[in-house]
């Protein structure tokens, strides 16, 4: 199923009214880890955006939370050695799995704080 694209608005202007005065970068996925829409806070630069990008594919492919991929690889020393050389995943906290139907059709990737911050909102954001 494929990311309506004013769902994917929808989820960026919940993370955005979330954070408040945060500056943020929000990046919807598909399912293959295509950007679906985008939006990146005044003063922030391309790289909270790739962070933000990376961390929704990540989410997007394994159907998690990246805090809780995170967790999980945290157990196994050679999961997160896997990742790590893939320029197009970040387990860092930030990113969501997008649900519609109880089903994962993509990935929300929030960056520009600390990770925790990002968590953080994208938690508040995700729970409306």
């Amino acid at each position: 199923m494929p990311v309506p694209v004013r769902r994917a608005l929808e989820s960026i202007t919940r993370v955005l009214d979330t954070a408040g005065e945060q500056p943020v970068a929000v990046v919807v996925v598909d399912s293959a880890g295509q950007t679906v829409a985008s939006a990146c806070s005044e003063g922030l630069n391309f790289v909270a955006l790739d962070f933000a990008r990376r961390k929704a594919i990540a989410s997007a492919t394994f159907g998690a939370p990246t805090q809780a991929l995170s967790d999980n690889f945290a157990q196994d020393p050679l999961l997160p050695a896997a990742f790590t050389g893939s320029p197009d995943v970040c387990l860092l906290p930030g990113g969501f799995p997008l649900l519609i139907d109880g089903a994962c059709v993509g990935g929300i990737g929030i960056s520009g704080g600390h990770w925790s911050q990002d968590h953080a909102i994208g938690e508040k954001a995700t729970a409306q």
